[in-house]
């Protein structure tokens, strides 16, 4: 029994001249016979006249591909057929007793053969033709016919009603017939798997991920009731401390704080630790508020308002790390004390990492002081300076923002597991792609795997550099990029505004990386979180986290040194 391609009842075929031959096909031709129904071609045509080029449509009735003997296209013409000699015309024969005219059916199988033949040239023969039999014949199962063969026409390629019950003898008498070998050529498993490959072309429509991205994007809400809850309480509390877990907001809440106080005319001081996030909140401020809105990084500020009161401000002299820690504080709450300049509103973001040494000058430079309006946003999983532990400022019950609304199911997941906690998300959060984990030490193989994945991303799937950031424990003279400045033909930055407009991929520190985020996000060099002083469990957490869309990890350890002894596998 052949095999009818596409796989149909053969009841669903409506025309029944068409359904009765499949059903014939099928029954008295071998095994590994294919027979394709209704079998579409399409193709550019040039209008030699107008220059212009259309497309022009055709549709073999059967297509038979016959290992033993070659490829046969049979045109099936149903019904009441006659031929008008004297016009060269076929017609069919209406039931009310008209005609209509039709294609000359020899023609038309001549013109579906050759055109499935030029296409096997084009792709699979070099322009040439393929080296087994091909031709055409047509089948009239309602008629008989007595004469001569039309022109174009010959016994061997017409078939009638009498041949029904002989179809198998008499499609082998076609091909032969048009074979120039004897006996024809076989089609053998390599020359099958040609032609199949041009009859039947893998097709496969694969989600693009740029769009997958847009529409996790849409998924992911990031005014959750929890939020419009806390803008509503900040509206009417003037200190709150506010923890949450990554990804909940708090960065895009603070802005948001923010820009309402300076909608009341309130010069407020927005400040954070990373000096990379205090970069890009400063970019997001709207024109409106940028005179009332004053960006900083905590070691910024104490460095512009010395520099402004002229107390000497010199990281180099001494115990460098101290200084930072403590010293700068020192020297900022002398600069407050020297210069007239206060805000009506302190709003600070990454308040784990604020030493507690560091809230007296934050509460100095308030204009109300210990009562004037300060707003803490933190996430004590996130600290990654503070050895001390986190101080937030005694600001009463801390309102807690408990779900993460940046990053899909799968990403806060696997950020989770590094904690060895639940990381509750949104209802609606996409499930998106689990997180990849390869174990591979840095090396060729490891730069081998980052070109496949941007090349795949960005000449494939149409991502763009601005959406893609590769982090590391360590500066990138010391992380296993040191000496490559492209990826796939991709450049690195480690500068952010021209990452931002899309010139290049972004390199970075995870620390320098801490409270941003991207739709992609590649963790190297990852090494057995704790075996050093830059890279904690928190610092793999805050990476992991930075993720909204796609994670993938090059760890130099394997997953259960990745995740901990406690720790389950990725996500």
């Amino acid at each position: 029994m052949a095999r009818l391609i596409p796989n149909i009842h053969i009841e669903e075929i409506s025309l029944k001249p068409e359904r009765d031959v499949a059903r014939i096909l099928v029954k008295q031709l071998p095994d590994d016979v294919r027979v394709f129904h209704s079998y579409p071609w399409l193709r550019p045509d040039r209008n030699d006249r107008t220059g212009t080029i259309t497309l022009k449509e055709g549709e073999a009735d059967f297509l038979i591909l016959w290992p033993e003997l070659g490829l046969l296209v049979l045109e099936v013409k149903g019904g009441k057929i006659e031929y008008d000699a004297d016009g060269r015309r076929w017609h069919r024969l209406l039931s009310n007793g008209g005609q209509r005219d039709i294609q000359d059916p020899f023609e038309q199988a001549s013109k579906n053969l050759h055109e499935i033949v030029r296409r096997l040239k084009d792709q699979e023969y070099l322009g040439k033709n393929p080296p087994f039999a091909f031709g055409y014949a047509v089948v009239f199962p309602d008629c008989m016919y007595k004469g001569q063969m039309p022109p174009g026409a010959d016994p061997a390629i017409c078939l009638s009603a009498g041949d029904l019950k002989q179809m198998e003898r008499r499609l082998k008498r076609a091909l032969k017939s048009w074979s120039w070998q004897d006996p024809p050529r076989t089609i053998d498993k390599g020359e099958l798997n040609k032609v199949l490959r041009v009859i039947l072309p893998e097709f496969r429509l694969l989600p693009v991920l740029f769009r997958t991205i847009e529409e996790q994007e849409e998924a992911l809400f990031r005014l959750t009731e929890g939020q419009i809850r806390l803008l509503d309480f900040l509206g009417s509390n003037t200190r709150v401390a506010i923890e949450g877990v990554a990804g909940s907001g708090k960065t895009m809440l603070a802005l948001a704080q923010a820009e309402r106080l300076a909608a009341q005319d309130r010069k407020t001081l927005l400040l954070c630790y990373n000096k990379r996030l205090a970069s890009w909140l400063k970019e997001s401020i709207p024109d409106d508020y940028r005179e009332l809105i004053e960006v900083y990084h905590f070691h910024g500020l104490c460095s512009d308002w010395c520099r402004r009161a002229g107390v000497t401000f010199n990281p180099g002299v001494g115990d460098e790390v101290d200084f930072w820690r403590h010293e700068a504080a020192e020297l900022f709450w002398q600069a407050i004390e020297a210069l007239p300049e206060r805000f009506d509103a302190v709003v600070v973001d990454e308040g784990q990492d604020f030493y507690a040494d560091w809230w007296d000058p934050l509460e100095l430079i308030n204009a109300d002081t210990e009562k004037g309006q300060l707003y803490v946003f933190y996430d004590p999983a996130q600290n990654l300076y503070n050895d001390m532990g986190s101080s937030i400022p005694a600001l009463g019950e801390p309102f807690e923002l408990t779900l993460n609304c940046r990053n899909t199911q799968a990403i806060a997941f696997t950020a989770g597991e590094v904690l060895h906690r639940e990381i509750a998300t949104h209802p609606r959060a996409p499930l998106g792609v689990d997180t990849e984990i390869v174990v591979e030490d840095a090396g060729e193989k490891a730069i081998r795997l980052l070109n496949g994945w941007v090349k795949e991303w960005v000449k494939k799937e149409g991502i763009m550099p601005s959406q893609i950031v590769i982090l590391s424990p360590f500066k990138r003279a010391n992380s296993s990029l040191k000496t490559r400045h492209h990826l796939s033909g991709v450049s690195l930055t480690e500068d952010m505004l021209s990452w931002r407009s899309n010139k290049e991929i972004l390199f970075s520190t995870i620390r320098s990386f801490k409270g941003l985020e991207a739709d992609i996000v590649i963790i190297i060099d990852v090494i057995e979180p704790g075996s050093m002083d830059i890279f904690s469990r928190a610092d793999l957490y805050v990476a992991c986290s930075r993720a909204k869309h796609l994670l993938k990890v090059v760890s130099q350890v394997d997953e259960g040194r990745f995740f901990g002894a406690d720790g389950a596998s990725s996500a």
